[in-house]
């Protein structure tokens, strides 16, 4: 993978990335594991990362966000470092959860690229190192241009496959005509009772329906069902 063989040659020997954060998936690489292990992460941590959603609440989102330029932060700084008007505290429970996971995996701080898409989609690259914030800050105000060119085409190319796949595998869906319709409202977000309703159906059907659904994806939660069926183009229009 192309930003794995890149960050071999940094002093920040792993990376992370999503290319959505208001809808987190990591793509699976060659071996079928999540492409956070070809990237130096155990796959224990990308376990619990992905499947438990905490990936949503992770406090260094707010600031993706909220920046443009590349910007350092230390997991045991003040605010991890990055000015208030761009963090806002205080971190909710699960956000605490995310930042000590962070350490048990071996960071400590880090550089991370905001990237700013069409459609107002926003991801991230983000490169991290068992080194203390001075000397991320450092390499990160040298290195700023090259990191944030890097990082958009990365996510350029990986939103070019992800569309490729999608239309490689539409007629692949795993889902049935009914779960496909039970998870758009889902997206849409309805309840089991009104999805029931307007499908003329009991909310156990709907709740079967949408429970096979997840079951078929692999995925941890309907929220995540959902994240999966949209990458891949399999629901119909959800706005």
């Amino acid at each position: 993978m192309m930003l794995g063989h890149y960050s071999q040659g940094l002093p920040f020997p792993r990376a992370a990335f999503d290319n959505d954060l208001s809808n987190p998936m990591l793509p699976l690489g060659d071996a079928g594991e999540h492409i956070g292990v070809e990237l130096g992460w155990p796959s224990d941590f990308i376990r619990q990362w992905v499947d438990s959603g905490l990936m949503l609440a992770c406090p260094l989102a707010e600031p993706c966000r909220r920046m443009r330029r590349p910007f350092s932060w230390g997991l045991d700084e003040d605010n991890l470092g990055v000015k208030a008007i761009n963090l806002p505290r205080p971190f909710t429970a699960l956000g605490q959860q995310t930042l000590s996971l962070l350490r048990q995996a071996g960071a400590v701080s880090g550089i991370t690229v905001p990237v700013h898409q069409p459609g107002g989609r926003t991801g991230f690259v983000t490169w991290v190192t068992e080194e203390p914030l001075r000397t991320s800050h450092s390499w990160a105000d040298a290195n700023a241009s090259n990191l944030f060119l890097v990082a958009h085409a990365f996510l350029e190319h990986l939103d070019t496959m992800l569309r490729k796949l999608a239309l490689d595998g539409a007629d692949a869906c795993p889902l049935t005509v009914r779960e496909r319709e039970c998870l758009t409202w889902v997206a849409r977000g309805k309840t089991d009772s009104e999805i029931g309703i307007i499908i003329d159906r009991s909310p156990e059907t709907a709740r079967f329906h949408v429970r096979n659904a997840i079951a078929k994806l692999n995925a941890s939660s309907r929220s995540h069902a959902v994240a999966k069926a949209v990458r891949r183009g399999w629901l119909g229009e959800v706005d």
